[in-house]
């Protein structure tokens, strides 16, 4: 999943981080940064138009192309205790791996292992590139690097899936992944030079047991999810991957209570209402968001048979608007504070769900498809901002950083559930499609809704601004 609404989300992450003493050359660490987390957003953009011609040849399973979201979380405390600059280069280089084993994939179990070196070098990559660039700059100036630093991910995440369309509709799906590996040699160069040395802080711990725990929770729930929804009905691989999955959250719970505030996920932050409140919001939110980017061009070029390039260009103007409308939204929250703004998000994604419930195989892009893109866009225009500005604000000002990589975290943990039950609808075609299609779509406006009602957990009161520090 990528878009301009994730990297609303995770920018946050360098504004929330305390320019390092001494840094110099901020310039160049942005346009470091910059091309570097490019690829985080290119891979998941390229993903989502490549999926229906990925399936059609190997039969891919939607649980391959799942983000490890578990590791986003312990990725930030590597970099503290070996060096950012050198976490972020070795996730450039696990991406590029990764890229070149799928495109050169024979069969099944090479391509998941490259998708699984491109999962972890973007673990690596967001976190870390994020804190080199909020380093970099004074709190004066943190907000204007962060801004083009979303906009360089924004047209990249906008021109990547029309590229690989165009490329599709004239050739293999593996070029699409072989075209990135120029960038990574660039962003690996770039970075090299460009990115100072950082000082690794020995003291710095990482919670081993966190990631491994979550990553087996929800890749067990995952796998179990999916194999449920695949048509395989509830077997005993369904069940035991779903106790192994709950057996592992159960872990994480017992592991992080008793690290307590030295946890990845301390118990302490979710205290507050609003922060309780506004992951709710997000997991529900983003899980519906992830439905409608994955399947709409799988829609599109599966059932409807509308070119490929066309499903590539059909969410640019869900990078325009949540890029141009996004800092009007907290005007919103301004004058009627900060819950309105992300209830109103909500319901007008959940009616752009609704509405994708008249696309059939006769669908047109602009009579079928662009109105309910449209009201998505609009939607998470309205509630993307005002989140990520309610997570930095709900917590002290030293925990910003923590709360914004938890949700950022809770967004890519929702996105991974949705893609686990999606596991029957990607293998379908024909009328079938569609039945399951629309399913899918009703089960996301549901969620929406109950994101709209998550929205009345958070504590009301007046909007307050984040102001980056040093």
């Amino acid at each position: 999943m990528s878009s301009a609404s994730l990297i609303l989300t995770d920018r946050s992450l360098a504004l929330s981080e305390p320019k390092a003493v001494g840094a110099q050359d901020s310039t160049k660490v942005l346009a470091a940064s910059s091309l570097g987390s490019c690829l985080v957003f290119v891979s998941s953009a390229v993903v989502t138009v490549a999926l229906a011609a990925i399936g059609r040849e190997m039969r891919l399973s939607p649980l391959d192309l799942l983000p490890l979201a578990a590791l986003t979380l312990v990725a930030g405390a590597l970099g503290d205790r070996f060096g950012q600059k050198r976490i972020f280069l070795a996730g450039i280089a696990l991406y590029g791996l990764g890229a070149t084993a799928i495109g050169f994939a024979p069969s099944f179990a090479p391509l998941i292992v490259g998708r699984f070196l491109q999962g972890l070098g973007e673990a690596l990559i967001l976190p870390n590139g994020l804190s080199v660039l909020g380093q970099a700059f004074p709190a004066d100036k943190k907000a204007r690097a962060v801004g083009i630093w979303s906009g360089a991910a924004a047209v990249a995440s906008g021109v990547a899936p029309a590229i690989a369309g165009a490329i599709l509709d004239y050739g293999s799906w593996r070029t699409t992944f072989l075209m990135l590996l120029p960038v990574v040699a660039g962003a690996l160069a770039v970075g090299t030079v460009w990115i100072p040395k950082d000082s690794p802080t020995s003291h710095a711990r990482v919670d081993v047991g966190g990631a491994v725990f979550s990553t087996v929770g929800l890749g067990g729930l995952g796998a179990g999810l999916t194999s449920l929804t695949n048509g395989s009905g509830l077997n005993l691989w369904v069940l035991v991957t779903l106790i192994v999955g709950l057996g592992g959250l159960a872990c994480l719970i017992v592991t992080e209570r008793r690290l307590g505030d030295n946890a990845m996920l301390p118990p302490s932050l979710f205290a507050s209402r609003s922060v309780v409140g506004a992951n709710l919001f997000t997991a529900l939110l983003y899980g519906a968001f992830t439905i409608m980017l994955t399947l709409i061009p799988f829609v599109m070029i599966r059932g409807a048979h509308l070119p490929t390039l066309v499903a590539g260009l059909a969410f640019i103007p869900l990078q325009v608007l949540i890029t141009v409308v996004s800092p009007l939204a907290g005007m919103l929250c301004r004058r009627f504070g900060r819950r309105l703004p992300l209830f109103a998000g909500g319901a007008v994604v959940a009616l752009g769900c609704a509405m994708t419930l008249r696309v059939g195989s006769n669908a047109t892009y602009w009579a079928d498809i662009f109105p309910p893109i449209l009201l998505l866009s609009l939607g998470m225009s309205l509630a993307i901002a005002p989140l990520t500005t309610l997570v930095l604000t709900s917590v002290e000002s030293d925990r910003a950083g923590t709360a914004s990589g938890v949700n950022s975290a809770v967004s890519r943990a929702g996105s991974l559930f949705a893609i686990a039950l999606l596991g029957g609808v990607l293998q379908q075609g024909g009328p079938q499609l569609f039945s399951g299609f629309h399913m899918a779509m009703a089960v996301a406006a549901v969620a929406c809704v109950l994101a709209t009602l998550a929205v009345f957990i958070i504590e009301p009161g007046p909007h307050v601004d984040f102001i980056p520090r040093d």
